[in-house]
């Protein structure tokens, strides 16, 4: 039998970089892929050129497969701008910051993106909490001098806009908060980023390995996160010690 071209495996390594749920342990066919690329280092070098020219970073595991963080200015970049036209007109300007907070709730210490046995399990709750903190913050330090960017205040208030889940509501809502952190989550789960694990509090979900790449990557180049993180941990500071 003819062994595959290097052009062919190639190929067939930008194919399963597309299908971010499988792992070598579940595919002989990636499992020959990730040995070649770990073997063979001309074959290596050939996969990493490919890739940073479509403006791809590469990262190939044994365990996780191949795991592929499109740059800014690659064409195949998911944005949160492809993520809002599936959302209603009145849910569009909070996305950017429900997503920023699912990556805050699942991971609040960068140092845990080091650790790639660590897989966060978080609800839909816990990120509409954080979410709830930040607004909070926000509304209490901005002013006339306040150094927060208007466009981002105005995007928070917009969430506290969206009304609270309903107590003990029998069917969940898609056009509340946690409705939206509801559909945010669906979305990245079928990217391939979470898993849906339960239906508690919400909706019960777990990250997969091309999450904690693409927070890290968010970690290393966004002045954003880093505010969304700034924000919710004064919030918490600030609530300690106050009684429920």
């Amino acid at each position: 039998m003819k062994s595959p071209s290097t052009h062919e495996d190639i190929g067939r390594f930008l194919a399963w970089a597309a299908r971010p749920k499988e792992t070598p342990a579940r595919n002989e066919e990636l499992h020959r892929l990730v040995r070649r690329y770990y073997e063979e280092p001309d074959f290596a070098a050939a996969v990493d050129e490919v890739f940073t020219g479509a403006g791809l970073d590469l990262d190939v595991d044994e365990r996780d497969g191949i795991i592929a963080t499109a740059r800014n200015h690659s064409p195949l970049r998911l944005t949160v701008t492809d993520v809002s036209k599936r959302a209603p007109q009145q849910h569009r300007a909070v996305l950017g910051a429900v997503i920023l907070a699912v990556a805050r709730t699942a991971y609040p210490d960068p140092a845990m993106l080091d650790d790639p046995d660590r897989i966060p399990v978080f609800t839909t709750q816990s990120v509409v909490d954080t979410l709830d903190r930040v607004a909070q913050s926000l509304a209490e330090n901005s002013s006339d001098d306040s150094d927060i960017d208007g466009d981002l205040i105005e995007a928070w208030r917009r969430w506290t806009d969206l009304s609270p889940a309903r107590p003990n509501a029998r069917r969940r809502s898609t056009g509340d908060r946690a409705g939206v952190v509801v559909r945010v989550c669906k979305i990245l789960a079928e990217a391939g980023f979470l898993t849906a694990k339960g239906d508690a509090d919400g909706g019960v979900w777990s990250t997969r390995p091309r999450f904690r790449y693409a927070v890290g990557a968010l970690c290393a180049d966004s002045e954003l996160f880093r505010l969304v993180n700034g924000l919710a941990d004064r919030a918490d500071d600030t609530s300690e010690g106050v009684p429920a």
